[in-house]
């Protein structure tokens, strides 16, 4: 599912109701919704890439942009990432299993 789109020079993000909405409107819990879809190995995370070109809002292309190269850099480290966190959890799980 693409979660960070651009249409009619605009950025859009899609908001954990599924809704699309500006992506000057975003929140806290907008973004926390975005890093548990990017995250979960069962979602497909995906986004369209951005250009000077594409989006003519200057203050949609700042934040879609800073949000763009968040999640790739996310996207890009994401097995190290889960593996990393299982491995920091996995004493304590263990700990407590018995």
């Amino acid at each position: 599912m693409i979660y960070l789109k651009i249409e009619n020079g605009k950025g859009y993000f899609v908001n954990p109701k599924g809704e699309k909405c500006e992506i000057d409107t975003i929140r806290k819990e907008d973004i926390l919704f975005l890093l548990d879809k990017a995250t979960d190995s069962t979602v497909t995370f995906e986004m369209d890439s951005v250009s000077d070109e594409n989006i003519q809002n200057e203050a949609h292309k700042i934040i879609y942009q800073s949000l763009f190269r968040k999640f790739t850099e996310l996207l890009s480290n994401k097995n190290r990432f889960l593996d990393e966190s299982e491995a920091l959890f996995k004493d304590a799980f263990q700990k407590y299993k018995d």
